[in-house]
């Protein structure tokens, strides 16, 4: 049996957590915000039945790749 290491692993949030995760509260987007990023496709989730989690790291690095703006 493989041997679970929780500090290594992330673990999965909800929208919520993944928001108070991601952002400071004066700078926090809503629960909308998510969905919508979400119903794009433009951030990873699992769906687990009718619940829908989100890997914190896999969602911070699909944000900087597909919403960052460069310069000119």
């Amino acid at each position: 049996m493989r041997e679970v290491n929780t500090e290594m692993e992330p673990k999965l949030v909800d929208a919520q957590g993944l928001l108070e995760a991601l952002f400071d509260e004066d700078s926090r987007p809503s629960l909308r915000w998510v969905r919508q990023m979400q119903g794009q496709r433009r951030i990873p989730y699992v769906k687990m039945g009718n619940l829908v989690r989100f890997n914190v790291n896999a969602v911070r690095i699909a944000i900087e790749e597909n919403c960052t703006v460069s310069q000119r």
